[in-house]
């Protein structure tokens, strides 16, 4: 399940108003993701602009409750992650080959995942919580679930990215976080092979605006 990494609030869309820039939140002024699409430009603050290539708007179902939120590739091949816990920008990517050690050591049997999942259930996973060694630096596991994928945009050349299935429950994304700096995250792909996107939290002070194109 997609769990909270923070307490920011979700944005909508709302009407636009004099002097907002097109893709601002109407009530607020500040830049919404929530409408973006291929084609529409982000403007980050020291960097300029990036254009969306590819969005992924995905949601799940845990119980009686449905959520939803977006991940976003830019034409530098950064993901930005718009969710109810705010937005995260993951600039470094990482393929795990299928079949490799660590591969296993992630996914497979006896796992981080199965253990984290065991745990879960268990209901120790907070006081033995699951750790692995992502290039060298230790990681918890926070979340795991699995994702139902609509793709707007041309797939990124990531592999793992490029397969998900119209059966939700063989498209698994997980999320990690340092040890020692929870502004330290991962967030996981594994489809045939895994994906690693390492990032950290993008203030919203540091996006100008966003601007749909026309």
């Amino acid at each position: 399940m997609k769990l909270p990494w923070g307490n920011q609030p979700a944005h909508r869309n709302g009407r636009s108003q004099p002097g907002a820039l097109p893709g601002d939140d109407a009530r607020t002024g500040e830049p919404d993701l929530s409408g973006v699409a291929p084609g529409d430009g982000i403007s980050f603050w020291g960097e300029g602009n990036r254009l969306v290539s590819c969005v992924f708007d995905c949601s799940e179902g845990i119980g009686d409750r449905r959520y939803s939120w977006r991940w976003i590739f830019l034409d530098d091949g950064s993901l930005v992650e718009d969710s109810a816990d705010g937005w995260w920008r993951y600039a470094e990517h990482e393929i795990i080959p299928q079949g490799s050690g660590r591969y296993a050591d992630l996914v497979g049997s006896g796992g981080a995942l199965e253990r984290f999942e065991t745990r879960v259930r268990n209901d120790t996973v907070h006081d033995d919580p699951v750790l692995v060694e992502l290039q060298g630096r230790r990681y918890r596991v926070t979340s795991t679930g699995t994702v139902e994928i609509v793709r707007r945009g041309d797939a990124p050349r990531l592999t793992p990215w490029q397969q998900f299935v119209a059966a939700h429950e063989d498209n698994v994304y997980f999320s990690l976080v340092a040890e020692e700096d929870e502004a330290a995250g991962v967030l996981g792909i594994w489809t045939s092979h895994v994906c690693l996107s390492f990032g950290r939290p993008v203030p919203r002070s540091d996006v100008d605006g966003v601007f749909h194109r026309a």
